[in-house]
Formats: C-alpha cells, structure tokens, sequence
C-alpha cells in the first residue's frame, strides 16, 4: 500500500507531464484537420438538433424546454460514456511508455481523464448557440452545476483506473462495455424524463449516471437538483474510491506484463 501511495504522489505531482500528453493526444487525433477537435463541437450540436426536433415531436413537447433537456443530457452522457468507454484503454494504449519508461501508473490515468475532459469541454460549447437561440438568461442557480462536473471529475478518476486495470487483464471487457453503454444511453433519462416511467421511476432512480447528469442539468435549466440526487453520487464516488484503490495496490506491478 505504501508502493501505491507513493505511485499517486508521484503522479499527481507529475501534473505537467500528464496534461501535455494530453493536449498531444488531442492534437495528434485531429492533426492535418481544419478545425481540429471543434469537430467535437461540429458533430455535438448536429446531433442535439436532429434528436431534440425529432423526439420533441414523438413525445408532444415544448422545444424549447425539451431542447436544453436533450442537449445538457447528452453532453454530460458523452462525457461519461468516453471516460469509460476510453477508460478501458488507460494502459494498454500506453504500452510502449509502460515498457520502455518507470513512469507513475497514476500518470497514465490522470492523462486519460484530462483528455477525456478537453473533450468535454469542446462538447459543451455545442449549448451556447441552443442557449443564444432560446433567449437562455444566466441564473445564479447555474453554479450549483459547478460541484456536479467537479463530481463527475472525482469519479472518473478511480472508474478510469479500474477499467484500465481490468481490461488490461480481460481484453473482452472493452467490447462489452461497449455495448452496455450503448444499450445504457437508452436506460437512461436522457431524451426522456424519470416521469414517463410512472410507477417503474424505480429504473431511473437505480441508475447512478442519472444522477450524475442531474447534477449538471437541473441546475443549468434553473432548478435545484433533488438532495438524494447528491447522496447517490457520494454513495457512489466512495465506493468507487473504496473498490479501486485495493485492487490497484494489489495489482499495479502486473499491468506492465498485461499490457
């Protein structure tokens, strides 16, 4: 446990390293291209519009209440479903710097989730034409959404690790968690609300990405979010925290012979 505690301050404080491997993933994807990774935003906002005008009228409601729904749901979901989609590739995509260097096993990690973030953050411009459009006035209930995105930060960080730690191990986990965020996006309120489900809110209420979007979403539409809503998402945060940080100290020396 000591080996470990020391591989996380090393890495943390390894800041500079991590975040320039992440700016040159970022680059590197989208070298000889135009509009590099504004594509993110391009493709975020082509997508918000064709689901909002269609599924607004398939559900009979209002677009522009719907609209800021589908488009701050879906950019917390992509957000989500990249860190652990992506996550699963902590450090099999970072094999040849495993082999060749002793780098931090936290490094690769926290270059993960920055980059993860970058991309979020290129997604999110996609809402402001939305909130330009919708005549979207600032409400000082928004920086309640400052503490969810912080959330979702603190949770993708042992989510990252642990995906990234058993896929090295169980190559099959990748493509099944593929599918099971493919088929979660559907589960989830996202262009559709908890209310429609009636007596069966149960679903959406078990599911913690839910909660972890209304963090984000409630207030950014003026409202409060729902208090359980906070202790699901501790509940789930420590208990991530808790699965992780043995596994990964019991483990950390194998993943450079899994990779």
């Amino acid at each position: 446990m000591r080996a470990f505690a020391v591989d996380v301050m090393d890495g943390m404080h390894s800041w500079r390293a991590w975040l320039a491997l992440a700016m040159m993933d970022t680059k590197h994807k989208y070298r000889r291209s135009v509009l590099g990774p504004f594509w993110i935003t391009i493709s975020m906002f082509v997508l918000i519009l064709g689901i909002g005008l269609l599924y607004s009228q398939l559900f009979r409601m209002d677009l522009r209440e719907y609209l800021p729904y589908i488009a701050l749901g879906d950019i917390v979901w992509i957000y989500i479903s990249t860190v652990v989609q992506e996550g699963c590739t902590t450090f099999t995509a970072s094999e040849n710097l495993i082999r060749s260097m002793r780098l931090p096993m936290m490094l690769h990690v926290m270059r993960l989730v920055t980059r993860t973030f970058i991309v979020f953050l290129h997604g999110a411009i996609a809402y402001i034409p939305f909130a330009i459009y919708l005549k979207v006035e600032p409400e000082l209930v928004w920086l309640l959404a400052i503490p969810g995105v912080i959330a979702i930060v603190l949770a993708t960080i042992p989510m990252t690790a642990l995906f990234g730690l058993m896929a090295a191990r169980y190559r099959d986990l990748q493509p099944a968690i593929a599918n099971f965020m493919q088929l979660g996006f559907f589960m989830t309120p996202i262009i559709w609300k908890a209310e429609m489900l009636g007596p069966h809110r149960w679903v959406a209420d078990f599911n913690p990405i839910y909660h972890f979007i209304q963090l984000v979403r409630e207030p950014l539409m003026g409202k409060v979010p729902p208090s359980h809503s906070y202790w699901v998402v501790a509940g789930f945060i420590a208990m991530a925290y808790l699965i992780a940080i043995p596994l990964l100290a019991r483990n950390r020396h194998k993943i450079s012979f899994w990779v």
